[in-house]
């Protein structure tokens, strides 16, 4: 038999998920859903895809398309990770990251780089770093076991 005093445990692990009022993160949450279904979309049909946003994707950009969407995965599941573990300090990076998205974008869109309707997926993703932000303003720190 072992000591129960003898190291962690089940019964002494943290809380997985910070608490919060309304329960989990939903914004990280949510975004690491709309990640993982972008990227496997672009990894399952990147021609579809591409047809969504009305950008022509060549025969030599398809291999490209496909990792991309690997790289999305990869990338969602770091939101994955920080909604179920309660990484404050990866939330908050999110939202820096996020409000820079429209910056990029507009800046892509003003060139003539990206058509003009691409600034939505700008707005969009500022409104998520929005609700993420508010998220961090009431979620409570968590409290170190003793």
């Amino acid at each position: 038999m072992t000591d129960p005093d003898s190291g962690p445990s089940l019964a002494t692990a943290p809380t997985p998920v910070t608490p919060t009022p309304f329960g989990k993160p939903w914004s990280i949450w949510f975004w690491g859903n709309l990640m993982s279904a972008a990227g496997v979309a672009l990894a399952v049909a990147p021609y579809h895809t591409a047809q969504l946003f009305h950008a022509p994707l060549e025969a030599a950009a398809e291999p490209w398309a496909r990792m991309l969407g690997l790289m999305l995965i990869a990338y969602s599941l770091a939101y994955h990770v920080a909604g179920w573990t309660g990484q404050r300090t990866y939330m908050r990076a999110s939202v820096a990251l996020r409000c820079a998205s429209p910056i990029v974008i507009g800046a892509l869109v003003l060139t003539g780089n990206l058509p003009r309707h691409w600034i939505i997926l700008g707005i969009v993703d500022l409104a998520g770093a929005a609700w993420t932000s508010a998220e961090l303003a009431w979620r409570p720190k968590i409290k170190p076991v003793a």
